[in-house]
């Protein structure tokens, strides 16, 4: 059976469940290759929750770090050296006044980053277990005796 042949829902619990699992068992799993070959019957049970989608603007996309450094090209190493000097012992109301014009030179960088992001999956309610081969034998005979 392909898995994408189950309900998206089921396949999100899986995946969480799934990856609680494996960063609990790394510890126990041996270095090298690990052959697998296991039929896994297993009970997913749980309720997802999907948010709804939204746009917002991705800052590190703006990377303002660029923006700095492109600032800083312009200037010789001794001002480098004073801005920062007058940075860090400047008047408050000078900061305030050049951190507006930043904000709107920001914004001009971060405009362009508004991204459409999809709804966050939360999961109030999980549990997946493994069921047995016994358990999936009895389960069988109650279906057919039905």
């Amino acid at each position: 059976m392909d898995l994408t042949s189950l309900s998206p829902a089921t396949i999100a619990v899986l995946a969480k469940a799934l990856t609680a699992a494996k960063s609990a068992t790394r510890a126990d799993l041996p270095v090298g290759d690990n052959d697998v070959d296991e039929i896994v019957t297993l009970h997913a049970l749980g309720t997802t929750r999907c948010g709804d989608d939204y746009s917002q603007p991705i800052v590190a996309k703006a990377d303002p770090w660029t923006l700095l450094a492109a600032a800083l090209s312009h200037l010789n190493g001794v001002t480098v050296d004073s801005l920062t000097r007058e940075a860090l012992t400047a008047d408050p109301k000078l900061i305030a006044s050049l951190k507006k014009r930043a904000k709107v030179a920001i914004a001009a960088v971060k405009g362009p980053t508004l991204t459409d992001c999809k709804g966050k999956v939360t999961f109030p309610a999980l549990s997946v277990s493994v069921v047995s081969a016994t358990e999936v034998a009895a389960a069988e005979d109650e279906e057919s005796a039905a």
